[in-house]
């Protein structure tokens, strides 16, 4: 089951035409790994969102809503 922060996550990358190579690499993990953040396989913590919403230039509160 996707949470709604997983749904906009993919939503905005898709947005900006950005692949999850790419993310996964501005936040310092592996693609696959990033693959399994986005899919909702490995949890998400805080660190990570932060990162996520820069790269994705979004305030948290974006993400988390």
């Amino acid at each position: 089951m996707f949470s709604k922060t997983l749904l906009k996550i993919r939503q905005l990358r898709n947005d900006k035409n950005l692949t999850q190579e790419f993310v996964a690499d501005k936040i310092g993990v592996s693609q696959s790994h990033y693959a399994k953040l986005e899919n909702g396989k490995v949890k998400l913590n805080l660190a990570t969102i932060h990162k996520i919403a820069s790269v994705l230039e979004v305030n948290i509160t974006e993400l988390m809503d």
